[in-house]
């Protein structure tokens, strides 16, 4: 995704789209679990915000105690019984 300092705005966005590659919406929401640098859940489960058909985001500011490294972002889409899972990272780095 990127580095980024504190106080910048990370945008965290999802794109789902079908095997013939047609945006499309799952039957609930898509989640975000978002990890910081030292292992511990900054945000757990949180709905994402619809764009569009298919498409998702999150905005997410470090704050001035944010720990610097490495963050890890999972996103979970369901849809009836079948489960998607995507992980993406950032850093955030010394201002």
């Amino acid at each position: 995704m990127g580095i980024f300092q504190r106080g910048e705005t990370v945008v965290m966005s999802l794109e789902i789209k079908d095997s013939a590659g047609t945006y499309v919406d799952p039957a609930s929401t898509p989640t975000l679990k978002l990890t910081d640098p030292g292992g511990s859940v900054v945000i757990n489960d949180l709905a994402m915000t619809k764009d569009a058909v298919g498409k998702y985001h999150y905005d997410y500011t470090p704050g001035d105690s944010a720990g610097l490294g490495g963050y890890t972002v999972r996103y979970k889409a369901v849809d009836g019984p079948r489960t998607t899972k995507l992980r993406d990272s950032f850093v955030v780095d010394q201002d």
